[in-house]
């Protein structure tokens, strides 16, 4: 059994989002640069200016995943990070993928999405370029 708690279902798409918005505004970063942006500076806008904290944190390993697999992110190298014990590791920087060249690699020939996809559900960076061309989910 692992020492975290899973996140709730669908968090990953929300995160998603919110990384590809702060990615897009700060530029390129490393897994633990966002891992310290998410735990320790961003505040969620539903919880107010009162809280700065999740109900859950977050590791670099979870955003490291959810980066390497989604279309929304590229790793485009590494950086030497000083660890808590002092020790240095190698943390990947990620950059984003415009969401147009997204959509046009999950478009078909035919400029509609195959109709048997794997993921269902996509961030809505995604979700609102496709609903700009018209596209239905």
């Amino acid at each position: 059994m692992t020492g975290y708690r899973k996140q709730p279902r669908n968090s990953t798409l929300r995160m998603a989002t919110r990384l590809y918005n702060y990615i897009a505004e700060i530029g390129p970063q490393t897994t633990a640069q966002i891992k310290d942006w998410l735990n320790n500076d961003f505040r969620p806008i539903s919880e107010g200016n009162a809280s700065n904290k999740f109900k859950y944190t977050v590791t670099s390993e979870q955003i490291s995943g959810l980066m390497r697999c989604s279309p929304l992110f590229e790793c485009i190298g590494e950086e030497k990070v000083q660890g808590q014990t002092r020790s240095l590791y190698r943390a990947k920087v990620y950059d984003i993928v415009p969401v147009a060249t997204v959509v046009d690699k999950m478009l078909g020939a035919d400029g509609k999405l195959p109709q048997h996809r794997i993921r269902k559900k996509v961030p809505s960076v995604i979700r609102e370029e496709l609903k700009s061309r018209g596209v239905a989910l």
